[in-house]
C-alpha cells in the first residue's frame, strides 16, 4: 500500500491491498471455520411520517411523505452501554422488502450493542414523495429525485433515531454495496457531523462521471471473468451476437420464440435484444463468487450446449433457461404476483423495459436499469446525476461495438424525461470531490474504506489504492460484487476472508476514535 510514493506504516489503519500480494500464508489450514451465516433479519417496516418532499425549498415545507425504513434494535444496550453506535445502510436502487442482509454491518452493531438502520431510497417502493404523481416528468415531480435529496432524507432519519434512543452522540458507520456504497461514502463527505465512517463496497465512484475511467473496462472485465471460467464462451457470445445483427427481425422473433416482435427502438429493436444479452452477462459477472459456484458457468453451458456455435437455437437455450423454466422464473421474479404462476411460454424482451413514456430495455445505464418503475427511477438518476459511461468495442470484450457518448445520453434523456445530464455529466465529479480521488488525493474524505472484488465489472470504476491513512482501499482478486458484506461461507477464498477481517478491524478502530471525539465534544 502506498500513498504519495511512501509506505503507509500505521498498522491500525493499514489498507489491505491484494494487488501484488500473494496469499500463500492464508491457507485453509490456518483459517478457522467460518461462523454460521447470519440469518436475514425479519423486521416489520416502519415509517417516518413527515419526511420533507424537498429539503432545500422552504416554499414547499408543507409537503411531506411517509418514508419507509427498517430498524433492528435487538442488541441495543442503551445510550450508556459500553460502545453505543449505529450501523446505517442507505437504501439502493430498488424497492425494499426488508433490511439488507449485510452481515459485516449487522455484526458490527450487534457486537457494540448498537442499532442497525436502513431506509428505502425515495422514488422506490412505497417511498414516493408525491404518491402516484411522483413520476410525472417535470421539475416539480420527478425533479425531486436527486442524490442531494436522498442524503438529506438519510441524515434526517439518523438524527431522529438518535434522539428517539437518547443517544445524540452515538457514532454512525454508513455502509453498503454498489450504489448504496457510493451513498455511504458521499454521506461521509457531505455529512461528517452525522456519519463518522463509511464502508463503500463495490462503489464505482469513477463511473459516476465521464472522463474518470475507461468506458470499455466494464465489459472487458465481464469478458475476462467469463473466459476465466469458460474459455470457449466469449467466442460463442460473439458468434451469437453476429447472427442477431445479420438476421432479419422476423426470423429472430420466430427462432427465439419471442412473445412479440422486437420493439421498434434504436436500430429496429435488435439493440433491445442485445441489451438483454449484455445485461444477463453483467448480472452473472457481479455474482461471480465463489468461483466454484459461479453462475457464469451455467450461462455459458446453456449457450455452448444449446445448439451450434452462433446459432439462434443456442441463443434461445441461453435466454430461455433463465426466464422460461419455473424455477429460474421464480428465482428472478420472486414476487407475490408470480409465486403461483406458471413460467412464461415465450421470451418477452420487453419484460426488462423501464416504465413510463419511451421506456425501453436500452436505458441511460448500459449495464441495465432493471424493469418497471424501479427502472424508470434509475433511468432518471443515470440521466441526470449518476452518469454511467459504459461502452463495448468487440476487441477487449465479447459484445458488439457501441461507443458511449454524451450526445447519445443527452438525446435519450431529453426524449425520455425532458432533462439533461447535469453539468455535461460531470456534476458528481465536481460536487463529490471525485477529481481529487482520481488524482490520488483524499480531498475531503476521511475514515472511508473502498472495497472492490476484481472479478466484479464495477471495479473498473473503483478506488483501488490507498489515498491516505484513513481513505483505504481493500482489493480482493477473487471477489465479485460487494461479497465482503456477505456472511462467511465455507467456499470463501482467502482474500475475501482477510478483507472482512481487515475491514472489521479498521471500523472498530474508527468507532473508538469517533466515540472519543464525540465524548470530548459532549464534555465541553
Amino acid at each position: 500500500a502506498t500513498y504519495s510514493g511512501k509506505k503507509i506504516r500505521s498498522a491500525a489503519m493499514f489498507g489491505f491491498l491484494a494487488i501484488g500480494i500473494t496469499f500463500s500464508a492464508l491457507t485453509q489450514a490456518h483459517t478457522p471455520a467460518p461462523a454460521p451465516p447470519l440469518p436475514p433479519p425479519d423486521l416489520p417496516a416502519q415509517y417516518l411520517e413527515s419526511q420533507p418532499c424537498d429539503h432545500f425549498n422552504a416554499a414547499r415545507s408543507d409537503c411531506t411523505f411517509k418514508h419507509k425504513y427498517f430498524l433492528d434494535d435487538s442488541h441495543w444496550k442503551g445510550p450508556d452501554g459500553p460502545s453505543p453506535m449505529i450501523s446505517f445502510i442507505p437504501g439502493g436502487e430498488a424497492a425494499m422488502g426488508g433490511m439488507y442482509n449485510y452481515a459485516i454491518l449487522r455484526e458490527l452493531a450487534y457486537d457494540h450493542g448498537g442499532l442497525v438502520l436502513t431506509m428505502e431510497h425515495r422514488y422506490f417502493g412505497e417511498s414516493l414523495p408525491l404518491g402516484d404523481s411522483s413520476f410525472i416528468h417535470d421539475a416539480d415531480h420527478i425533479g425531486l429525485l436527486s442524490i442531494e435529496q436522498v442524503m438529506a432524507d438519510n441524515a434526517n432519519l439518523i438524527s431522529i433515531i438518535r434522539d428517539k434512543y437518547k443517544c445524540p452522540h452515538c457514532p454512525v458507520v454508513a455502509g453498503g454495496g454498489s450504489y448504496s456504497g457510493k451513498l455511504s461514502a458521499y454521506m461521509r463527505l457531505k455529512y461528517p457531523h452525522i456519519v463518522d465512517a463509511a464502508l463503500a463496497a463495490s462503489a464505482p465512484v469513477f463511473l459516476d462521471s465521464p472522463g474518470l475511467a475507461d468506458p470499455y473496462d466494464y465489459y472487458a472485465i465481464v469478458t475476462k471473468a467469463t473466459a476465466k471460467l469458460s474459455p470457449q464462451c466469449p467466442d460463442a457470445v460473439r458468434a451469437a451476437i453476429a447472427t442477431v445483427l445479420q438476421a432479419d427481425v422476423q426470423t429472430i422473433t420466430k427462432e427465439l420464440d419471442l412473445c412479440s416482435p422486437l420493439p421498434v427502438a434504436y436500430d429496429d429493436g435488435k439493440q433491445e435484444l442485445l441489451q438483454r444479452i449484455m445485461n444477463q452477462f453483467a448480472d452473472t459477472a457481479m455474482g461471480n463468487y465463489p468461483p466454484a459456484t459461479s453462475p457464469i458457468l451455467t450461462e455459458c453451458n446453456n449457450l455452448l450446449q444449446g445448439g451450434a456455435k452462433g446459432s439462434l437455437q443456442a441463443l434461445k437455450a441461453f435466454l430461455n433457461d433463465r426466464y422460461k423454466t419455473s424455477a429460474t422464473f421464480q428465482e428472478h421474479y420472486p414476487t407475490k404476483a408470480t409465486l403461483h404462476q406458471p413460467a412464461p411460454t415465450c421470451y418477452n424482451v420487453s419484460s426488462a423495459a423501464a416504465a413510463g413514456p419511451h421506456g425501453r430495455v436500452v436505458c441511460s445505464d448500459w449495464s441495465g436499469c432493471g424493469s418497471g418503475l424501479n427502472a424508470e427511477t434509475w433511468d432518471y438518476q443515470a440521466c441526470t446525476e449518476v452518469i454511467q459511461p459504459l461502452g463495448s468495442n468487440n476487441v477487449t470484450d465479447m459484445f458488439w461495438p457501441r461507443e458511449w457518448t454524451l450526445k447519445w445520453q443527452t438525446e435519450h434523456c431529453e426524449k425520455r424525461f425532458n432533462a439533461r445530464p447535469l453539468r455535461q455529466g460531470t456534476w458528481l465529479a465536481h460536487t463529490m470531490g471525485l477529481y481529487d480521488l482520481k488524482a490520488g488525493f483524499p480531498g475531503g474524505y476521511s475514515r472511508v474504506i473502498f472495497s472492490n472484488g476484481l472479478q466484479d465489472p464495477w471495479s473498473a470504476g473503483g478506488v483501488l489504492h490507498n489515498l491516505s491513512n484513513t481513505v483505504i482501499a481493500v482489493v480482493m482478486p477473487n471477489g465479485a460484487h460487494h461479497v465482503d458484506l456477505r456472511s462467511a461461507d465455507p467456499n470463501d477464498t482467502p482474500d475475501v476472508i482477510e478483507a472482512r477481517r481487515q475491514e472489521r478491524r479498521i471500523l472498530d478502530g474508527w468507532l473508538q476514535e469517533a466515540a472519543h471525539e464525540r465524548s470530548t465534544l459532549r464534555n465541553h
